[in-house]
C-alpha cells in the first residue's frame, strides 16, 4: 500500500445534528485520537464530514483500522490514498487502485468538496471512468460494480480508496451524559452497558457482592467485565459494593417470597446514591420482561419506586438469544458465563413472589434502618478505575 496512505472515517447520525455536529464531530476526533495512540497516527483532523487520519510510513495500518472500528460514531473505515488537489495525480491514485485486483465492472464516485476545483464531481466520475474503462476494458456499471473508486477532493490533499470496513455507529461516548450501571457478572448488565455507550453515555459500573459469605469471583468478573467495557469508554469507574450485611438484615425482617424484590429495592437506592454522587443522570439495567421471576412487569415497577432518578433498561424487549449473540460480539460473553455466586444466589427463597406490589414491601421496610443501610454501603465501597490507554 502507498506510503501515502490515510485512514478516513466517516459517520452518519453525527452528520443529522446540524449546529451541534462540530462538537460531535470533536468528540469522535479526541476519542480517535486516544485510541490509536502508539499505532502511528500522526494527526487527526476533522474535515467535512469526515475525520482523517494521517499515518506516519511506519503504522501499523491494520491495527488502526481494526481500533477504529470499536470506536462509536464511527460508521466507515477506510484506507485511502493520499495526494495533492491535482488532477493528473489523483488520476494516477484511481489507475493504481484498480490495478491491485481484476476486475470486469466499475464506478467511480466523486465529490468535489472544494468547489474551487476546476471539474465538479460529474467531471471527474466521467473523465477519470473513461480512461480506466480503457486501460483496464472494463464496463462501467453504477449498480452493482466489482470495483468502486471513490474520490474525495479537497482544498489541498485528495483521497481516493475503494475499501469500507464497518464501523460500531451511535454516538460518541461522552455527548450524551453519563449513566450508572448496575452490572451483575451475568451475561446481560454488561450488554446493556455497551447499548448505553454506543448512544453517546459514559457509564459508571456498580457491582453488588456478597464476599466474604461467598467467594469473590464475582468480584474478579466484575473487575475483568469493567476492563472490557472500558476498550469503548476509556476511563471506567467500578464500584464494589459490599451487599451481604444487607441482605441478612433484610432476611431478619422480610418473607421470603419478598426478598428478591427487597434486595433490588435496595440496590437501586444505593445506586440511585452513587449516580449523584458521580454526577449520572439515570440508572441503567440489565432487565428484560419476562426473563426471570424478577422482571415480571409488576416487580419491575415495584423495584423501580424507591428510584430518585430515571431508569434505562435497553435490553427490555430483546430476548436471551439475541443478548447472548451481542455479548459473544462485543467480547463480554466468555467472561460472563464463568461459574460464580453472585449476591442474588444468597438466601433466594424457593417461591419468590412473581408480582410484589410496592404497599406489601413497605411496611416491612419500615423495620430496617434504610438510610443507614445505604450510607454503610457507600462508605465500604470500593472504587476501581480504568484508562486507556492503560497507566
Amino acid at each position: 500500500m502507498s506510503k501515502s496512505t490515510d485512514i478516513l472515517i466517516r459517520f452518519h447520525e453525527i452528520g443529522l445534528k446540524g449546529k451541534n455536529q462540530p462538537l460531535f464531530a470533536r468528540h469522535l476526533a479526541e476519542n480517535l485520537r486516544r485510541v490509536t495512540a502508539g499505532l502511528g497516527v500522526e494527526e487527526v483532523q476533522s474535515v467535512r464530514m469526515m475525520i482523517k487520519l494521517k499515518l506516519s510510513e511506519n503504522a501499523d495500518r491494520e491495527q488502526v483500522i481494526k481500533t477504529a472500528q470499536t470506536v462509536f460514531g464511527a460508521v466507515k473505515i477506510s484506507p485511502a490514498i493520499r495526494v495533492a488537489s491535482e488532477y493528473q495525480a489523483i488520476t494516477e491514485a484511481a489507475i493504481n487502485l484498480a490495478s491491485l485486483k481484476p476486475f470486469s465492472s466499475f464506478r467511480i464516485s466523486a465529490n468535489r468538496a472544494d468547489k474551487k476545483f476546476h471539474m465538479n464531481s460529474s467531471e471527474l466520475n466521467a473523465s477519470i471512468g473513461q480512461i480506466i474503462a480503457t486501460k483496464f476494458k472494463a464496463k462501467v456499471d453504477l449498480s452493482n460494480p466489482e470495483l468502486n473508486i471513490h474520490v474525495e477532493v479537497q482544498k489541498n490533499d485528495s483521497f481516493i480508496y475503494s475499501e469500507d470496513y464497518r464501523g460500531a455507529g451511535g454516538l460518541p461516548v461522552g455527548t450524551a451524559g453519563k449513566v450508572a450501571v448496575l452490572m451483575s457478572g451475568g451475561i446481560d448488565s454488561p450488554v446493556a452497558a455497551w447499548r448505553m455507550l454506543k448512544r453517546g453515555c459514559k457509564a459508571v459500573l456498580v457491582h453488588f457482592h456478597s464476599f466474604p459469605l461467598v467467594e469473590g469471583r464475582s468480584r474478579e468478573k466484575a473487575q475483568e467485565l469493567a476492563k472490557v467495557l472500558n476498550l469503548y469508554q476509556y476511563d471506567t469507574k467500578l464500584f464494589l459494593v459490599p451487599f451481604a450485611e444487607i441482605q441478612k438484615r433484610i432476611l431478619l425482617e422480610i418473607p421470603g417470597p419478598l426478598r428478591v424484590v427487597a434486595y433490588r429495592r435496595l440496590m437501586i437506592q444505593i445506586t440511585d446514591a452513587i449516580a449523584k454522587i458521580e454526577g449520572a443522570k439515570a440508572l441503567v439495567t440489565g432487565e428484560s420482561v419476562g426473563q426471570v421471576g424478577s422482571q415480571t412487569l409488576q416487580n419491575i415497577l415495584t423495584v423501580s419506586e424507591p428510584a430518585t432518578l430515571p431508569i434505562f433498561r435497553p435490553l427490555i424487549g430483546m430476548d436471551k438469544i439475541e443478548i447472548i449473540d451481542q455479548a459473544k460480539a462485543i467480547e463480554t460473553y466468555g467472561i460472563s458465563i464463568l461459574p460464580d455466586e453472585d449476591c442474588c444466589t444468597l438466601f433466594v427463597p424457593k417461591s419468590p413472589s412473581t408480582a410484589v406490589k410496592p404497599y406489601e414491601l413497605i411496611e416491612y421496610e419500615k423495620k430496617l434502618p434504610i438510610k443507614e443501610l445505604i450510607s454503610n454501603a457507600l462508605n465500604e465501597s470500593e472504587l476501581f478505575e480504568y484508562h486507556l490507554p492503560s497507566s
